[in-house]
């Protein structure tokens, strides 16, 4: 089962980095998924949307999070370490207008691997596919203006902060701001293209 389980998430490999890879998701992942979630929620929960109707740790959520996919203008890709395939995080490339070129990006990882470098590592992969794969001009992330270790992250990779957006998201009951990060194509650091 391992082999097979191996080998299917490797031909769903899009991209390669030095510790991780990008995959897209399958039905066979649901369970290391959903474990992963639950085994980081007090870490995830302070920046997950409300999704009424959506148990964010149970079956419920797996269905949505499968049933946006490219053809929903949305991208999803698994965050695997390179050499066992084991899941560490998720990234979104969403809302992607070919008519604008532009998108936005999500992403999350599991508490144990984060500050480890893993989201650095997939994100510059995530971008690379938006901007080589998809040829967009810009890509923008929306951060809660308490999520610090979000915002380097981003600066790290060349983002800039360019505005606020009022009421962006629903958290927790409440329609919470989110400060805008913007990433054009011409402003990619060289090591990233």
């Amino acid at each position: 089962m391992g082999e097979q389980r191996s080998e299917a998430w490797k031909a769903r490999t899009v991209a390669r980095a030095r510790r991780v890879v990008l995959a897209r998701p399958a039905g066979e992942d649901e369970a290391e998924l959903l474990a992963l979630r639950r085994a980081s929620w007090a870490f995830l929960a302070p920046w997950e949307p409300d999704l009424p109707g959506v148990d964010p740790l149970g079956p419920s959520w797996f269905v949505r999070y499968m049933k946006f996919g490219p053809q929903q203008r949305r991208e999803r890709w698994l965050v695997r370490m390179r050499r066992s395939g084991a899941i560490r995080g998720s990234i979104t490339l969403g809302e992607i207008d070919m008519v604008a070129r532009k998108a936005t990006i999500g992403y999350w990882i599991g508490a144990r691997h984060a500050r480890r470098g893993l989201m650095s590592e997939a994100l510059g992969l995530a971008l690379a596919q938006a901007f080589d794969v998809y040829v967009l001009e810009r890509v923008e992330a929306f951060v809660l203006p308490e999520n610090e270790p979000s915002k380097r992250l981003l600066a790290k990779l060349g983002f800039r902060l360019s505005g606020i957006a009022r009421g962006y998201q629903r958290l927790h009951g409440e329609d919470r701001d989110h400060e805008r990060w913007e990433l054009a194509r011409a402003q990619r650091p060289q090591s990233r293209r």
